[in-house]
């Protein structure tokens, strides 16, 4: 039934356009939505609604510089591949560790989830629900990327479904003479405004992820800058009437800091409105977490491969093409915090500094494309001269960096200490790994 592969080429190229959206909008669409804009709204009033347009181009202008790479060769190593191929060996062997740290973030929404059915059925115990969850979620990921990718759509349809009924429901409620005044617009200025922006792209990120399965794709070099792009603005703007009907409704104050769920009560008929917990708060969070679990493994998979990892690690089930090692390694870094109640704010916070430094190397070594895939990027269909090619790299690094230093404002000083020391290990293996002769990295990227 298994053995150890060698090479991700061996992997099902079957994932097309339909099924990237379907896992950029689920990765998209989760906690922060239902999160962060009700903070949003105190940071800038009805404005909330038209920050989130901002957001998206501040996301979009941190994932420039890798969209010149993903429109120019397949990387079978998603983000792993990206630095070993623009960087340097150890940097590679030293984000294997922070992409592990990053994926604790499984737990938190598997809790999530386990909390909203904790709200519907009293008594519940919600660690045991998120668990079981975690387990299915597990299940359907190591059955096949393309019965995952299924489940997937099926999940997203239901998801759109019961947010566009929120939006179509309380839209035509709106009165957009009040809504437009002053009073309650840009609340706290612009500085409220920007700040409600930045604490946005948190929501509106997420697309980027599907690059971790470049080797499961079919055109990979066309669909996924395409979709990352796509669904980054599309969901943006589906966030924006969104905000318009949970702003509009009630007096702002009554939404600041509130759940859209008090909004949902107000516009919904009671099945519509246990429709919209269900395939929309609940929902969100499961489409983010079934994409998670399947990019998750697909860097540690060719690391493995790489020897940074024992080879056996990286065993892929015959039957389904599926690393079932790999995920339920990652199956175990999701399920450890739930067992022991770990702090999930400590753990968001982790895995939102550890995304920030990875997106510091992705966007900083962007310049040496032309150098290491020469003929590759001669031809690419994203060529531009090498001032361009470096403006957007000094571009995508500096929003990187600012979006590193935002999540270390939120942190204590112990917190802060714990991210920069965790860094520091993840370079120690790197250079020890890297010194000890025991990796010979392949070739992980090819040209389309």
């Amino acid at each position: 039934m298994s053995g150890t592969i060698n090479s991700t080429k061996d992997l099902d190229r079957v994932l097309g356009k339909k099924d990237f959206f379907a896992i950029a909008i689920g990765q998209i669409v989760g906690a922060g939505i239902f999160s962060l804009l009700p903070h949003a709204i105190g940071l800038t009033g009805r404005s909330a609604s038209f920050a989130f347009l901002i957001a998206a181009v501040l996301i979009l202008l941190t994932l420039a510089p890798r969209l010149f790479v993903l429109g120019t060769v397949r990387m079978r190593g998603g983000n792993y591949t990206y630095i070993a191929l623009l960087s340097t060996k150890i940097l590679a062997g030293a984000y294997l560790i922070i992409h592990v740290l990053i994926n604790i973030s499984l737990s938190m929404y598997a809790l999530a989830i386990g909390e909203y059915f904790g709200q519907a059925v009293e008594g519940i115990n919600v660690r045991i629900v998120a668990i079981i969850i975690l387990t299915l979620v597990t299940i359907v990921n190591i059955l096949g990327v393309k019965n995952a990718a299924k489940v997937q759509q099926l999940l997203v349809l239901c998801l759109i479904a019961a947010l566009t009924i929120f939006t179509a429901f309380g839209i035509f409620k709106v009165n957009y003479i009040e809504y437009f005044k002053p009073i309650g617009m840009f609340s706290n200025g612009p500085l409220g405004f920007c700040s409600a922006a930045a604490i946005l792209t948190f929501a509106c990120g997420g697309a980027q992820n599907t690059i971790n399965f470049s080797a499961e794709a079919k055109d990979p070099t066309k669909d996924l800058p395409f979709v990352i792009i796509c669904s980054t603005i599309g969901v943006a703007v589906f966030y924006l009437f969104m905000a318009i009907v949970a702003t509009g409704i009630l007096p702002i104050e009554a939404v600041v800091g509130k759940p859209l769920s008090i909004v949902a009560a107000e516009i919904l008929p009671g099945p519509l409105y246990v429709f919209f917990l269900i395939g929309g708060a609940m929902f969100a969070l499961l489409t983010t977490l079934n994409s998670q679990m399947g990019w998750c493994t697909k860097p540690l998979l060719q690391g493995c491969i790489d020897g940074w990892l024992p080879k056996k690690l990286g065993a892929v089930n015959s039957k389904f093409k599926t690393p079932h090692n790999l995920i339920l390694f990652f199956y175990i870094v999701g399920l450890l915090p739930l067992i022991f109640d770990f702090d999930m704010n400590t753990i968001s916070g982790t895995a939102v500094f550890s995304s920030s430094i990875v997106d510091i190397f992705l966007a900083a070594f962007v310049y040496r494309l032309p150098k290491v895939v020469p003929q590759e990027w001669k031809v690419s269909s994203w060529h531009v001269n090498d001032s361009k090619l470096k403006f957007w790299a000094c571009l995508g690094t500096m929003s990187s960096l600012f979006a590193a230093y935002m999540s270390l404002r939120t942190m204590t000083g112990s917190k802060i200490i714990v991210n920069i020391l965790v860094c520091l290990i993840a370079l120690l293996f790197g250079y020890l790994r890297e010194k000890s002769g025991k990796v010979n990295m392949e070739i992980s990227y090819e040209a389309q």
